[in-house]
């Protein structure tokens, strides 16, 4: 999973170039803070023992995440909103730590670039 940040004003840009990864461009937005993002981490890190029916949830309007002891999924609002009901075109399975690591690099870059 190959992903760069880049920053524009206020925005943060997610570019993916392997297609079936990107959902996680979604997580392109403006405002978004470490500590923001380190709240999402703590969410994905209590997760790993949560069952189904108990998942940790975040999302925006672009995307949803769902995180259980089972792993993550990403859900591709912005697909959905289009008319797009293909499971496999609209949402996205990683690990706790593919999710952690992108995640983790991600507040890195707002960190040194707000």
């Amino acid at each position: 999973m190959k992903y760069t940040f880049k920053k524009k004003n206020d925005w943060h840009f997610v570019e993916v170039d392997d297609v079936p990864f990107q959902i996680l461009e979604r997580f392109t937005y403006f405002g978004w803070t470490p500590k923001k993002i380190q709240s999402i981490i703590d969410g994905v890190e209590e997760s790993k023992t949560k069952e189904k029916g108990e998942e940790y949830f975040w999302g925006n309007e672009d995307v949803s995440l769902y995180a259980n002891k089972n792993g993550i999924l990403l859900v591709d609002e912005m697909a959905l909103r289009g008319g797009n009901e293909n499971i496999d075109e609209v949402t996205l399975q990683l690990t706790h730590d593919e999710m952690l690591q992108f995640l983790e690099d991600f507040k890195k870059f707002v960190e040194e670039n707000s």
